[in-house]
């Protein structure tokens, strides 16, 4: 994950398969929640093979509750996203002019195909955050579900910082 205000900066341009997604549910509101409903399983299901490592990355079991909650919360996704194209933005920008950064320690874990994507999050995190660790998991953007005893170990060691 990167900082909003990055994210839209750097996908400014982006291949439209990595991020029609984002553009799409930073519509008004309607369109986009009628839209994702009308093939709530098709839609989330895309991101679940896509963005794993391969077929199998996430069991079937798990599969399945994901693109339930999903299906049940396409309201809130999308609110979610249509704010970080927003509002979310404008916060981020008000505090960069500030000056403002991240007291508290900060760990940031990078998918190994993030980069891949041409952007360097430990660079954009350091501008936020003073106390960076940045690590990068051999995983794909589920990373809890596809490397767990990574994803603990250093949410571990971020809470002993």
């Amino acid at each position: 994950m990167l900082p909003t205000l990055d994210m839209w900066d750097v996908l400014h341009g982006a291949d439209a398969a990595v991020a029609f997604h984002l553009y799409l549910m930073a519509q008004p509101p309607g369109l986009p929640e009628r839209m994702i409903k009308a093939s709530a399983d098709d839609f989330f299901g895309f991101f679940l093979d896509a963005w794993g490592t391969g077929p199998d990355a996430i069991p079937a079991d798990v599969r399945a509750e994901y693109l339930r909650a999903s299906r049940e919360a396409v309201p809130s996704i999308v609110a979610d996203y249509r704010a970080s194209a927003g509002i979310d933005v404008e916060h981020d920008r008000a505090d960069r002019a500030a000056g403002r950064r991240l007291t508290m320690p900060v760990t940031v874990l990078q998918q190994d195909w993030g980069a891949a994507l041409g952007y360097d999050a430990a660079g954009l995190w350091s501008a936020w955050a003073a106390d960076l660790e940045h690590r990068t998991l051999d995983a794909g953007h589920f990373m809890a579900e596809q490397s767990p005893r990574e994803v603990v170990a250093h949410l571990r060691a971020l809470l002993t910082r």
